[in-house]
């Protein structure tokens, strides 16, 4: 006898499985891959796996059962055609970067909704946020931000002391000559 398709038991592992994945995550992106080949599939994951985050390839009847049981019913709909979904653990910036990359060299590669912070974000502002500068670039712009006015403060502060030893100075200076 044939055996075809995946068992009852396989099939709920798997829907759990994802399920879990889904409500323990706070970011992950859900894409379409069209015809896309293993090796370029493989040149994505290998992308992804620098921003701590990897790319599940989810049939479809499974991945919406998994995001209903996660109450995620509406990003369970954007699952159309051949599918995946790309968890992230790491910066989901560095992450949506690489998938939108990817979708510039890849026509068929074309990223459908995101969940990033529990709010669902459309295609085109999982754009804007691979536009963002990464993590460690925002981090030094706002440390810069608050060193600025310390170190205008701390040259006002040297400008007043070298005016009162420039005065002091002149002042011993004067009293040398007189005496």
């Amino acid at each position: 006898m044939k055996v075809t398709g995946l068992s009852r038991v396989s099939k709920d592992i798997i829907i759990g499985e994802i399920e879990k994945e889904l409500k323990s995550r706070q970011t992950f992106f859900i894409a379409q891959h069209g015809a896309i080949s293993a090796t370029a599939l493989d040149q994505l994951r290998a992308k992804l796996r620098t921003s701590n985050a990897r790319y599940f390839v989810v049939k479809n009847s499974l991945g919406k059962k998994a995001f209903e049981k996660a109450n995620m019913k509406d990003l369970g709909e954007q699952l159309d055609g051949a599918c995946g979904i790309a968890f992230t653990d790491g910066d989901a910036i560095a992450s949506s970067k690489a998938l939108v990359d990817f979708a510039k060299t890849n026509e068929v590669f074309k990223i459908q909704s995101a969940w990033f912070n529990g709010q669902m974000m459309s295609a085109a502002q999982v754009k804007m946020l691979a536009g963002l500068p990464s993590r460690e670039v925002l981090l030094s712009r706002v440390v810069g931000g608050m060193q600025s006015p310390i170190r205008g403060f701390v040259n006002v502060l040297a400008g007043s002391i070298r005016q009162i030893v420039t005065v002091i100075d002149a002042i011993a200076k004067k009293k040398g000559e007189k005496g």
